[in-house]
This record gives C-alpha cells, sequence and structure tokens, in this order.
C-alpha cells in the first residue's frame, strides 16, 4: 500500500476517497453511539431555527461559526445524525487532500507523495468521535490553512511579506469554530520570531488579523442587542477546572498511545535525515512546537474528547509518514503499516460497537442512552435540569437552558433576584409541558416564583407536569 501511494498522481486522490468510503461502510447497519455533546450540537440549531438568540437565550459554549452551521443543518435535516456524520466525512475528505497539498507543496519531505494523506485518513479514524461534525473538526480546517501560511513565510528566501497577517486571520476564524484554538496564535507569532525575520509591524498585523473576525463577529451580536452575552458567556468564559476522569483517561491513551508513540519514532527519523535542506529542518520543528501548543488548547477547553484534540492529527500524520517514508527496504514498512492500519482500525471500531467480540465501550460517560421516561411524558416539550440530557433524543427541548454548567448559575441561586428573572423570562418564552428536575432545584424556584409555579403539579419524584 505504502508503494502505491509514493506515486504522486490524480489516482491517489481516488483512492483515498475509496478508502474514506470504505471505512464508513465498517459501520453500516449500525450508527455510531450519539454523544451528549453531539445531541448540544444538535439542539443548539434546532432552538436557533426557533427564534432563540445565541448566548442569551440559548445557553451553550459552542462557537458562534459552528452554531451558525448547525443551524443550517437543523433547517435542512433536522437531528439527523447520518446528516451531520456524512458532512463530517466531507469535511475530512477535504481536510486529507489539504495536508497532502501542505506537504508536497512546501517540500517537506524530499519526495512528493501521499503518504501523509494516507496515514490521515488512518489517523482521523482512531477515534469514532473524530467522524462527528464538532466544533474542533469545522476550526481544524483554518488550523491547517494557517499551518500552510506559516510554513510559506518561512520558505520565502526574500524575508517575511505582508501576507503573514493570514496565518492569524485562519487562527481567528478558526476560534469562531472552536474556542480553544486562540491559544495557537501564541505559536504562529513564536515560530514565526524564530525562524523567520518578522518585525514588530508584521507581528501586529498577525495579532490584528486574528482581533478582525472576533471583532466583526462582535459588532453582529452588538447590533443585535447581545453583545454582553458574546462576550460574558462565550468569549471570555473559559474552563479553569482539569477534571479527567478515569474513563476520559482510558478513552485518550487507548486512541493516542500508538500514533504517539509511533510519531515518536517518526521524529527520531526525520530529525536525523542527512537530505533535508535548513527549510525543512525548521518546518520540522515548527511541527513539534505546534504539539505543545495543541496540548494547551486541549487542556483549556474543559471537556476532555479525543476529539477536542483533533489538532494533533496533522503533527502525528506527518510524522508518523516520516517513519514510513524513512523506513529501510520495502518489506518492514509496508508490514509495519498493515499492522498501524489495522490495530488503529480495530481500536476505533471496537470502541463505538462490539467487533469480532470485542467491546471497549468507548466515550462511555458521554454516550446517550435510550430514555426512561414512562410513556405519558414521551412526545412532550420537556425541560431537564442536570448534565443528562438523554431525555431530548425523542423529545422537543422547552426552553433555552442547554448547558447545564451555564444554567445552573441561574437555577443554584434561588434567592437571587437577577436568576429569578432570567427563570421566568425564559420559562414564558418557552413554557415546558414537563420538567424533569434531575437535580432537585426546581422545589425552591417555584416557591420563590409562586406564579411559575401554580402552573405546574408534581406528578411522582422529580417531575412536574403543566396543569
Amino acid at each position: 500500500m505504502l508503494t502505491f501511494f509514493r506515486i504522486n498522481s490524480i489516482f491517489q486522490v481516488i483512492t483515498l476517497l475509496a478508502l474514506l468510503l470504505g471505512l464508513k461502510m465498517i459501520y453500516i447497519g449500525s450508527k455510531l453511539p450519539l454523544l451528549t455533546y453531539e445531541l448540544e450540537w444538535m439542539l443548539v440549531g434546532e432552538k436557533l431555527n426557533e427564534g432563540l438568540k445565541l448566548y442569551s437565550e440559548v445557553l451553550t459554549q459552542v462557537g458562534p461559526l459552528s452554531s451558525f452551521v448547525y443551524q443550517m443543518i437543523d433547517l435542512w435535516a433536522g437531528k439527523n445524525q447520518f446528516v451531520y456524520e456524512t458532512i463530517a466525512s466531507v469535511l475530512i475528505f477535504i481536510q486529507t487532500l489539504y495536508f497532502v497539498f501542505i506537504t508536497n507543496r512546501r517540500n517537506l519531505f524530499n519526495e512528493k507523495n501521499y503518504i501523509p494523506g494516507l496515514v490521515y485518513l488512518v489517523l482521523i479514524n482512531a477515534s469514532f468521535d473524530f467522524l462527528k461534525l464538532s466544533p474542533a473538526l469545522m476550526a481544524n480546517t483554518f488550523v491547517l490553512m494557517a499551518l500552510n501560511s506559516t510554513l510559506r513565510q518561512i520558505e520565502k528566501r526574500e524575508g517575511v511579506g505582508d501576507d503573514v497577517f493570514e496565518a492569524g486571520l485562519f487562527l481567528g476564524i478558526a476560534t469562531l469554530f472552536h474556542l480553544p484554538s486562540f491559544v495557537l496564535l501564541a505559536w504562529a507569532i513564536l515560530v514565526l520570531f524564530l525562524y523567520t525575520g518578522i518585525n514588530i509591524r508584521q507581528t501586529f498585523m498577525v495579532i490584528l488579523a486574528f482581533i478582525m473576525p472576533i471583532f466583526f463577529m462582535y459588532l453582529y451580536f452588538y447590533f443585535n442587542d447581545q453583545a454582553e452575552y458574546f462576550t460574558d458567556i462565550w468569549l471570555f468564559h473559559l474552563s479553569y477546572s482539569f477534571d479527567f476522569s478515569l474513563l476520559g483517561l482510558r478513552d485518550i491513551l487507548v486512541t493516542f498511545v500508538l500514533p504517539m508513540a509511533l510519531g515518536f519514532f517518526g521524529i527520531i527519523r526525520v530529525l536525523r535525515g542527512h537530505r533535508y535542506n535548513s527549510f525543512q529542518n525548521r518546518s520540522h520543528q515548527l511541527i513539534i512546537i505546534s504539539s505543545i501548543f495543541i496540548l494547551v488548547s486541549f487542556f483549556v477547553s474543559g471537556q476532555y474528547t479525543p476529539s477536542n484534540m483533533i489538532y494533533i492529527v496533522a503533527p502525528l500524520a506527518f510524522f508518523c509518514a516520516g517513519f514510513f517514508i524513512h523506513g529501510k527496504k520495502m518489506l518492514i514498512p509496508e508490514t509495519l503499516f498493515l499492522l498501524f492500519f489495522v490495530t488503529t482500525l480495530f481500536i476505533s471500531v471496537s470502541g463505538a460497537k462490539p467487533f469480532l467480540g470485542v467491546s471497549q465501550n468507548g466515550l462511555a460517560n458521554f454516550r446517550v442512552i435510550e430514555s426512561e421516561l414512562k410513556p405519558q411524558y414521551q412526545g412532550k416539550r420537556i425541560f431537564v435540569t442536570g448534565q443528562h440530557i438523554d431525555a431530548y433524543k425523542t423529545n422537543e427541548m422547552a426552553t433555552g437552558y442547554l448547558s447545564w454548567s451555564l444554567a445552573k448559575n441561574d437555577f443554584e441561586k434561588p434567592n437571587n433576584y437577577v436568576s429569578l428573572s432570567n427563570i421566568y423570562n425564559n420559562f414564558k418564552k418557552d413554557m415546558p409541558e414537563v420538567i424533569i428536575d434531575g437535580e432537585n432545584v426546581i422545589p425552591a424556584i417555584f416557591k420563590n416564583i409562586p406564579e411559575l409555579g401554580a402552573k405546574y403539579k408534581a406528578s411522582e419524584k422529580g417531575i412536574y407536569v403543566r396543569i
């Protein structure tokens, strides 16, 4: 397989597409598990199409550009998991080809081939949640563009040009999809200082280009009288908790231990390459440095799932490809790649569903399970308190209290006038038919808002039905 992908022709593009479709065929007959954060993305689009305003009425930390994409998809297909995953597959294929373009156009290896694209496609299947249309996956397209722009500046013999602003612009757009992307601005500025003759004016150009798309998005919310919510709920609302569960840590290790081990040996082989010129050596170092900042962006994300580490796929793919490209003889690299391919695919598939008698039950903490609501509560507009939003899979969501980490600021302060006012106004706009109180916060709310409490009766413990 490696020998075939060493050839640089259009047939390799077709083969990569066929390989992607073949990998998708593995899941034919059984859907990928629906994840809670994936359900939240769908609900964001649904609530925006109901006329609620992002961040002021729809409480979520999904980026604005990602939210608008989900809104367009919901307008066309509703909560259709297949459509979301199909769009994700198209995006993955585009990123694969663009990654090949970067490695070949920038001459990161001494030979132009499609092995980096092949390895990238394998690694993007290392975890089944990489195949979801996540904000990080959408942002990754622009992170790759920023990587290409940065490499182009390092490659120039005449010095840094004013088009250096592109790196900041692409990272600014990526940030509007996935907030932790902002960390990579520091990486871009650092490597430009280390490996180019960038001056202060050009540095400010990069920073201003990064700020520009965020500023225009701020203006959009400002002219819709939503600027305060944009900044408080999303822009300046980073997670400061580093809560790694054992299951979450297991998922990360299972996904990345093999690629990182192979990437480590790939780094050794690439850095020992004797035929690389000065630009290539600097580029290889740049990619290594990017991995450090990618890990920082992962930690500030606050949600420690493989999909939030998707930026690391490109550096890993590059050095894993280098491991195979620099392999001696022919049989050994082919054999090792086959083992790598089969093992990675087996880990991914067995994490999603039972496969050949093995099931890892990957991302068990985030899987949406079938709702246990009794039939009389099904088919209603419901509101759920707490992190477990599984009931929204088969029922319509009432109110815009989507993210409990944000909503609890109101519901856990029943004696605060502003919180009570927020709850009353949100309920008035979209009154739930059924309230499922998983956090036991509703009694205190009803006590302090008797007008609201009079509209409901307790049907059973933790469930309130509108009269």
